[in-house]
């Protein structure tokens, strides 16, 4: 070859060589292309009849049930509330929810039975005494239920926890998936170390002697169940009666998602099963304003207390005058300058005609009703949340209801408690036991963010029955809730007691190792025996002996 070829050659090497280190760094200096991760599920042929009940209904139970299905219907679901009062059509934030009400709002004040609930000790007795008045209204409750499912071809039940058996047992009966929402859940599954005050023990049974620990974790519980029985038998009598299977727990079958309105630095920290997922607090995003009157009040009294026993508790008259007695005696010391009483369920026309101070000075109580009091504001409804808002709202007299508190510590306000009945004892000892009202500002602040995971949660719920559900010859999804939720289901409870808390192994474990100290314990035991026998043998004493001389 030529060297004028050969030349030409390397020069054409060299140029291709240079255009590919060049190609190269434009590839390396190009700006990388990104594509956008998509949240969103698709909600194509998903079930979307969502049936929400409660038999009890109220401000308290409905709230956190009714901020989680709005944010459903946001979604596309179609949901539909079931319970007394006309509670979505007074509202609001929910007046998109259609609700069919199954009967007057239920008022406390109305049941000859409940008198002694808000004046004398609560007590696991008296909840008995609560299940059994509920027990009589299963069967129209459930029947009225399923008549609603039917009408509205209900894919998903959610129910409210508290005295809502009829919701639990119609979904089961009805093959359709079911979600429960309350504010605690006491089970099984619950260590220990928590209790409750209806057992006359501590919520957090950490500090407490051996003898609380132990009456509080066996005796009480024990005398708990026995007591219940009867309610529990009644149940399963009503149960029969419209085909429901006997269960030996009210709320049916125990693979249920429960959402609980609650969060851990509030509630006493646990282990948690998966089927149990805290979402709280549940609270609104919005809330109505203060009244112009009461907004005036507040600028006007910069240290001022609010007072009420939410919408459902009330207390005895003898109570009511020794409270508004103190008031009026702490503005008297110029440590408050005002007091707003929201009286919702207080019936006033029982109040005595005068309260008597300390120093013997008497006051009409009508003037401190009729608002003639300077100090004193006195309404039957009052915004809650704007007033713990307020700068000069500095204290909250509260009978400690589980969405009262949540409030009071998004807006970190202090607390003075008065507890009457059911979870409101246990909440003030949890009070007690926390920080700073800051501190717990912040915990309820981010929790508060959880009642969407709610409502994802119940998305994944109606998605597992797409995929492990069948559809019957009406064209409406069945589903087996003993499999619905399997990813959720732990395996103990398929394995038997048992197997299910490794006592098998842990009791072979444990004889191996009885084995094994009893075998070496023997073996030392033989060997110094014959030690023993060796030192008084005549051969050994006789050798100690020549060795000796």
């Amino acid at each position: 070859m030529k060297p004028k070829s050969i030349t030409i050659i390397f020069v054409c090497f060299i140029i291709v060589f240079l255009n590919s280190i060049s190609a190269n760094n434009n590839n390396n200096n190009e700006i990388p292309s990104f594509i956008r991760r998509e949240p969103e599920l698709d909600r194509s042929d998903v079930p979307k009849n969502i049936l929400a009940a409660s038999l009890v209904g109220g401000y308290s139970q409905l709230t956190p049930m009714m901020e989680v299905c709005k944010i459903l219907k946001e979604r596309g679901y179609n949901v539909t509330l079931v319970a007394p009062g006309n509670f979505t059509a007074k509202s609001i934030a929910y007046r998109s929810i259609p609700q069919i009400i199954t009967g007057p709002a239920i008022d406390s004040r109305d049941f000859p039975e409940f008198k002694n609930l808000f004046t004398d000790e609560f007590t696991y007795e008296f909840l008995c005494f609560i299940k059994s008045i509920f027990n009589k209204r299963y069967i129209s409750g459930f029947n009225e239920l399923k008549r609603i499912a039917t009408d509205i071809k209900a894919d998903l039940f959610i129910c409210g926890y508290s005295l809502n058996e009829p919701c639990f047992d119609l979904a089961w009966k009805l093959k359709k998936p079911v979600v429960a929402i309350g504010s605690s859940m006491m089970s099984f599954s619950t260590p220990f170390y928590k209790s409750d005050p209806i057992f006359g023990c501590k919520s957090n049974m950490e500090n407490e002697s051996f003898y609380e620990r132990f009456r509080c974790s066996l005796i009480m519980p024990l005398g708990f169940f026995w007591s219940f029985r009867h309610a529990l038998n009644d149940l399963n009598y009503y149960r029969a009666k419209v085909g429901v299977e006997p269960s030996y727990t009210f709320q049916g079958g125990n693979n249920i998602l429960f959402l609980a309105d609650n969060f851990f630095g509030f509630e006493t920290p646990f282990a948690v099963p998966p089927l149990h997922q805290d979402i709280g607090p549940i609270l609104p995003d919005i809330y109505p304003d203060l009244a112009p009157s009461l907004s005036e009040f507040l600028e006007v009294h910069p240290r001022t207390m609010y007072f009420t026993l939410g919408t459902q508790s009330y207390t005895t008259p003898k109570n009511y005058i020794i409270l508004l007695q103190s008031f009026i005696e702490l503005i008297n010391q110029n440590i408050l300058d005002g007091i707003i009483w929201s009286t919702v369920k207080t019936n006033i026309s029982e109040l005595p005609p005068f309260i008597t101070l300390s120093s013997n000075i008497s006051i009409p109580t009508s003037n401190i009703l009729n608002n003639l009091y300077p100090n004193f504001y006195v309404t039957n409804f009052a915004s809650q949340f704007a007033l713990l808002s307020h700068k000069n709202l500095k204290i909250y007299l509260s009978h400690g209801g589980a969405s009262s508190c949540h409030e009071s510590m998004y807006t970190a306000t202090p607390m003075l408690m008065f507890p009457l009945s059911n979870d409101q004892e246990g909440n003030t000892e949890k009070l007690v036991d926390t920080e700073s009202a800051k501190r717990m500002q912040i915990l309820a602040k981010v929790n508060s963010k959880r009642k969407y995971r709610g409502a994802d949660l119940i998305e994944v719920v109606l998605n597992s029955v797409k995929y492990r559900g069948n559809m019957n010859d009406n064209g409406e999804w069945e589903v087996d809730n003993n499999v619905l939720l399997k990813d959720l289901i732990t395996p103990d409870t398929r394995m038997g007691f048992i197997k299910g808390k490794y006592l098998d192994v842990l009791g072979t474990g444990f004889l191996i190792i009885i084995i094994l100290v009893g075998s070496l314990g023997y073996s030392i035991w033989k060997f110094i025996r014959f030690v023993g026998k060796l030192v008084k043998s005549e051969n050994f004493q006789v050798s100690l002996k020549s060795k000796k001389e």
